[in-house]
Parts: structure tokens; sequence; C-alpha cells
């Protein structure tokens, strides 16, 4: 009765954390932008309808062309306005190079929204019209867990039993085939393996929950997961409860088959008294590093060596760190030409018009004095006192009270401020230094950790009947 019970149990859990694993599943996307999904629509098509279009699938804060207003007005001299070059530059974001098409941003959470609304308007009005996103499935990433998953079940003293509880964490890999993710993987794994070494003893579950190797595996590798997302997280923990449910249900199939014996062995030592790491087991701390090296360095090559993400050789506005391939020779205006202009429309009332003539690009440290004449014993004292300094304050106030999320800036302001940008036919994706910092120190953390395990191990010593493990 119990062994059916929780065969039935750990089905149903199996099979909900499946559908999880495969509604929540996420493929690595190649973009031009970071945070934003461009689109292209031919121009016979008109603004509003691709915007109905988007809007109808559920996108939000759509950048395009007739969204675009003025971002600054002086309250001061509200129609002055001597510098327009870069208000006229700024539109060129909203058609590729030959002006053959228009093109708008979506917000990168709403990637598979828009892909359902351009394919739809594209089949529905039998116009060309696509989005820039390229999703490649990274087989490798997960094939890596696969050699982890190989590697430890042939070291594993009861492989049927470290196959089913470490089917779950591989997976997790295959639904979010990420090197984080994979990193956390394996140690899910590591930590799987060294719990099969306590497995038909008695106090197993105890034990378990008292090694301070298994539980910092278990927590480092959840730990990794939250860094990735709350998502992948929540799936992490399905994972390790349906590998619970496993060793549950892998214990009630023991004492089935152990019933049904006219004879059974029971191990003299309890799994408190068995150590989890010793001699053999310490080395595949050190094995296991291998896949996540294998995962470091695959990263790292990921980084400089990016997918292109383009739009069948449209050229289209393109943001980039270095050299263009196949860019024009002119540059749009980026986050810097902003703030230049935002600096040049603020400081005009406080200019005379000899010197409107003369003003220049901003650089940090720059202000605009106004005099003040003070009549003094000793006559008029004049003082200059700095109405406005170009600096991290100004860029930081103009870009909180001049953007509305529909605005080019806004745009703009998800890449650096002096990126480069150029029409283009073919780019590396845009990479977010950022979020490659977060994933190199986890995949850092996730290599250290079975080594400083070893390290521990090492250092407190070995059981004198560890020799004869």
């Amino acid at each position: 009765m119990k062994f059916r019970f929780s065969l039935f149990f750990s089905l149903v859990v199996f099979l909900v954390l499946c559908g999880f694993l495969y509604g929540l599943r996420s493929i690595p996307v190649a973009k031009i932008w970071n945070n934003y999904s461009v689109a292209y629509v031919n121009n016979s098509v008109s603004e509003d309808l691709v915007v109905f279009y988007l809007e109808n699938e559920g996108c939000q804060d759509v950048i395009s062309l007739s969204r675009q207003v003025v971002p600054f007005v002086s309250s001061i001299s509200p129609v002055a306005s001597y510098d327009s070059e870069y208000l006229d530059q700024r539109l060129k974001y909203f058609s590729d190079e030959s002006s053959a098409y228009r093109l708008f941003y979506i917000p990168e959470k709403y990637q598979d929204n828009a892909s359902r609304a351009i394919a739809r308007l594209s089949r529905e009005l039998s116009v060309e019209a696509g989005v820039d996103s390229v999703e490649r499935y990274p087989w490798l990433v997960p094939l890596i867990c696969l050699a982890a998953y190989l590697l430890l079940f042939f070291a594993s003293k009861y492989r049927s039993v470290f196959a089913l509880p470490a089917l779950f964490p591989l997976l997790l890999s295959l639904s979010q085939p990420f090197y984080s993710v994979a990193a956390g993987v394996c140690l899910m794994l590591l930590a799987v393996y060294l719990i099969n070494g306590l497995w038909t003893r008695r106090k197993f579950i105890s034990a378990v929950f008292r090694s301070l190797y298994i539980d910092i595996l278990v927590v480092a590798s959840l730990m990794i997961m939250l860094a990735v997302s709350p998502t992948v997280f929540l799936l992490a923990l399905g994972v390790c409860a349906t590998a619970a449910c496993a060793f549950v249900f892998l214990g009630a199939l023991h004492e089935y088959n152990e019933y049904k014996l006219s004879f059974t062995y029971i191990p003299i030592f309890s799994a408190w008294q068995i150590p989890v790491i010793y001699r053999k087991t310490a080395k595949y701390l050190v094995g296991t590093c291998l896949p996540i090296l294998a995962l470091l360095i695959m990263f790292l090559i990921s980084t400089t060596t990016t997918p292109a993400a383009s739009i069948q050789g449209i050229a289209v506005p393109s943001p980039s760190d270095g050299t263009i391939p196949n860019a024009s020779t002119y540059s749009l205006p980026n986050m810097n030409s902003f703030y230049s202009w935002a600096w040049k429309q603020i400081s005009y009332p406080y200019r005379t018009l000899n010197d409107l003539s003369e003003v220049k690009d901003p650089k940090d440290g720059d202000s605009v004095n106004v005099a003040h004449y003070t009549n003094t014993d000793e006559g008029i004292v004049v003082t200059e006192e700095p109405v406005l300094t170009y600096n991290d304050e100004f860029r930081k106030k103009v870009k909180e009270e001049n953007m509305t999320p529909v605005s080019v800036e806004k745009l703009l302001a998800s890449q650096d401020d002096d990126v480069v940008v150029k029409y283009s036919s073919g780019i590396k994706s845009k990479s977010d230094s950022q979020h490659n910092g977060i994933n190199l120190a986890l995949l850092l953390t996730a290599l250290i950790i079975p080594l400083a395990l070893f390290a521990a191990y090492l250092g407190l010593g070995r059981k004198k009947y560890e020799n004869s493990k």
C-alpha cells in the first residue's frame, strides 16, 4: 500500500514539474538593443495599424515615431529653440537606411507578444514584417550537464538510486539552458551523488540534513538559481522537491523488495556514522569542477562571439562599443547627444544672444554663471553664482524628469551614454555588461564551492577507517 501510494504521488509530482518546466522554458535570444526588441514593417502599413496589432497582443510602451515629443521646453523661454539638429536626427531611429520600413521598439518583456503580433500582421496583410530577435538553442549547455550526470552516475555506489533523482536537475538544464543555471545543476548533481553514499542505512534522512557538505551544495545551487531569476529559483525548488519524492519512492520500493525476501542484510553502521566525503568521493568534488570550468570557458567565449542579430539584411540603427560591420559612415545621436541638447536648452535663458553661436557641446564641470551686483562702501562689487553645472547630477535629473516610457531617449538610455549608433545590416547582438558580470560571478562561485569543500576535507583530515574505502 505504501509503495503504491508513493508511486502514485511521485508520478503526480513528476508530471506537474514537467508541465512547469515546459511551460516556463526559456531560450537565450540575440537582440540588437539591450532590453528592447526591434520590429520592422513595410512602409505601406500605417503606424497606427502596426501599434494596434502590437497593443492587441498585450504590448505596452511601444516606442514609435508619432509618439515622440520635444523632451524639454523651458518654462522661462518656451518658444526659443536654436538647436534642432538632435530633434531631427533622433527621428531616423524609426526607419531603415533606405526608408522602406518603419521601425518600432518593444520592451523586452513583451518579446513573445511582439513576435505573435508581427507574425499575425504579416500573415493577414501579406506584407514583409518581422522582429530582430534570433532564438538559438544552446545544445552544448545541457550536454555538459549530461556529461556531469554520466560522470557521477558511473561513480555512484547505487547507480539506479542516483539515476532517478538526478534526472530532474538535468531536465532543468534543458528547460533553462543558461550557463549559470547549468553550473547550479552541476552542484545539484554532486549533492545527489553524495546522498547516494548514505543509501539503505538507518537515519538516512536526518543524516542528509545534518551533512554540511550536502547542505552547502544544495543551498549554493538554489542561491545561484535565485540570482538568475525568481522563476528559475521556483523551478529549482520544484526540482529539489521532486528529487526528494524520488528518494521516498525508491525507499518504498526498496522496502517492498526487502519484504518479499526471506533474508536481508542490514548495515551495521547508521548513516550518521558514515562520512559523506572520503577518498573516492573527494575526487569527484574536483571532477565536477571540469564541467563547470567548461561552462565558464564557453561563457567567456560567448561574450565576445555572440550570434548576429540582424533583420534580413535591412540596415537599421545598431549600437556597438566598437567597429560596426556593414555600417553607414555617419552616426546617429546617442544619450550624450541628448544631454548636450538638454544642456543648451536649459541654459538658453541665462545666455546673451551674442553667446549662442559659440555654445559647444558641454564637458564635465562646465557651468553657467549669473552675475550679482552688490552696492558696498567700497563701491559696486560683482560676484558670480553658478546656476547650472554639467555633471552626473545634471544628467541624472534630465534623465529622470524628461523621459517617458515611449520616448526614444528611453531606448538610448538602455545603452552606454557614449555608444556608437550607425545604420548596419548585421551586428553582433548587444550584451549587457552588468548582466554578464553577474553571470561571471555566479559561474566562479559554482566553480569555487567544490574546491572549497575539497580543501575543507583535506584540512579536517581523514578518519583512520577511510583508508579502507
